[in-house]
């Protein structure tokens, strides 16, 4: 699994829609913060497990605080847009080979096959 890839796969995924606030990607003993305007800067020296219980420090973990993908994830499945978001957020894990578990409302991490 190359960590690296998935995180920009899914960083991209993000930004392409609009999702990429109040968002962290873990990986690599570092982290992608995204603020609330989207913008990114890196935290080094850290692992998911530093901020919640489920992290996978071993893959890729994520967390996300209120919009964005959090809104996705949590209540998606209840308008036509947020359906068609999910599906896509969950087919391009599964394109990657990996799957998720989500740990709380606000975090995930991420599984090998």
């Amino acid at each position: 699994m190359n960590k690296t890839n998935i995180a920009k796969k899914i960083e991209s995924w993000l930004k392409r829609n609009g999702l990429l606030t109040d968002t962290r990607i873990y990986f690599d003993n570092k982290a992608w913060n995204y603020d609330s305007s989207g913008n990114r800067s890196i935290i080094k020296d850290v692992k998911a497990t530093d901020y919640f219980q489920y992290g996978n420090d071993d893959t890729v973990s994520m967390s996300f605080d209120g919009g964005g993908l959090h809104r996705v994830l949590e209540c998606g499945w209840s308008t036509e847009h947020g359906r068609k978001l999910l599906g896509e957020f969950n087919d391009l894990i599964d394109s990657l080979g990996v799957w998720y578990e989500r740990g709380n409302s606000w975090n995930l991490s991420i599984y090998e096959d």
